[in-house]
């Protein structure tokens, strides 16, 4: 797991999976009725190979830090919808409670600000699935310590980039954004009577970012990196889909459209849909623009159906189909847990142990290895991530796109 902790100057980063479910603000345009889902298949089959990730504790151990968001929201959701299915029941509830312990009295400047974020942002899906608020103290606390902290350093999160392997991986506008995004969240879904003091804080971090990143056209990446890339402009393409949700300022929708418009470049000339997921195709070795993120892609993803729901427009809804129908029919294979678990036990496993012959360490255990299906981590050069690559499967990943099937089926 990449572990992220403020004293690397608050790299924030995959606060990218911040980016929320929600139902439409009253004041955006009834939307028509998207394209009937045709996926449910795969659905399912997601949802199987999601059972055989480790989770030990409510602690996902595949994950890259992005699971305290997207398995608690998808877990509380759905064990609601199938109430008779107590394993799905069970990991909701293990995962809310590592998510309180993680963000009471946390230490921001020590600790793992990561899943602090991804836990906050769990546990507000979670009480939103609940229908209750029984967790709204404790992530209260939490967020004002975090803005306070965020405004203190200026809004736009650049320092430490040096130190910040998050910082330099997504950049500065991209963790600013969903930082953001994180107070929309809570606006939008648990509303109450801080609401209006979230939406008022979000918008002047959305004036920050444009003041240190808004070319005219396009979002930059920031730190000086030149030219268009994706992440920074699909976080702001939802904060600006959001903030028009929570406020009605067709400002806003505007900007997010044509945000859309300005990454079009990055779009590959593939069917189904992928587009370039520059950000990292140095550190997983492309050498073709032919490279493209489960992770970035959700994103993408969550962004377009946002995007529908602001302007109404069902192309964007078909091209978020497209995109999971290209990550489910060339990323979706075979992974082990020798594949990804490179921990050592101790003591070391020796043959017998965990019922073995040649048992592996997963966490502080020794077991079985086994294999399994799951989407891997990235499409590169013409094939699919294989074990060699620097990643090859996030668990994580493949949960946040299990939301964002939900997502596709019960916010639409």
């Amino acid at each position: 797991m990449r572990r992220l902790a403020l004293a690397a100057a608050l790299p924030l980063a995959l606060a990218l999976e911040a980016i929320p479910a929600c139902t439409s603000h009253p004041s955006s345009p009834p939307a028509p009725p998207p394209p009937p889902f045709r996926q449910a298949a795969f659905y399912a089959t997601l949802a199987h190979d999601a059972d055989a990730f480790t989770i030990t504790a409510g602690n996902w151990l595949e994950d890259y830090g992005d699971a305290p968001f997207y398995g608690l929201a998808f877990y509380a959701h759905a064990s609601r919808e199938q109430p008779t299915n107590a394993a799905w029941a069970s990991r909701a509830e293990a995962s809310r409670q590592r998510a309180l312990a993680l963000i009471t009295d946390a230490d921001l400047v020590n600790g793992d600000l990561q899943e602090m974020v991804m836990s906050t942002l769990g546990l507000i899906e979670a009480m939103d699935a609940r229908g209750d608020r029984a967790d709204l103290a404790t992530v209260d606390a939490f967020l004002d310590r975090l803005d306070r902290l965020v405004s203190l350093v200026g809004w736009y999160i650049e320092v430490g980039a040096d130190r910040s392997w998050a910082l330099k991986t997504y950049g500065p506008t991209s963790i600013s954004a969903l930082i953001g995004l994180a107070n929309l969240q809570y606006a939008h879904l648990l509303g109450g009577e801080r609401k209006d003091e979230r939406v008022a804080w979000a918008r002047q971090m959305a004036e920050h970012i444009d003041s240190r990143a808004w070319n005219g056209t396009a979002y930059t990446f920031g730190l000086g990196r030149a030219g268009i890339l994706l992440y920074p402009n699909v976080a702001m393409i939802a904060m600006q889909a959001r903030l028009y949700q929570v406020t009605g300022d067709d400002a806003y929708k505007a900007r997010a459209r044509a945000v859309y418009d300005a990454v079009q470049p990055l779009k590959l000339p593939t069917s189904p849909t992928r587009y370039y997921s520059e950000y990292s195709a140095a550190e997983m070795g492309a050498k073709t623009r032919d490279y493209s993120t489960l992770s970035e892609h959700n994103y993408v993803v969550l962004a377009l159906m946002l995007l529908y729901q602001v302007t109404g427009e069902r192309g964007f809804v078909d091209e978020a189909d497209s995109i999971v129908d290209a990550l489910s029919t060339e990323l979706h294979g075979r992974w082990c847990l020798s594949d990804v678990h490179t921990e050592t036990c101790a003591p070391a496993c020796a043959a017998g142990a965990g019922g073995a012959t040649a048992p592996i360490c997963v966490g502080t255990q020794c077991t079985a290895d086994r294999c399994q299906d799951a989407v891997r981590h990235h499409w590169i050069d013409g094939r699919p991530a294989v074990p060699s690559d620097p990643s090859f499967m996030c668990s994580g990943c493949n949960l946040q796109m299990l939301y964002g099937m939900w997502f596709r089926q019960n916010r639409l």
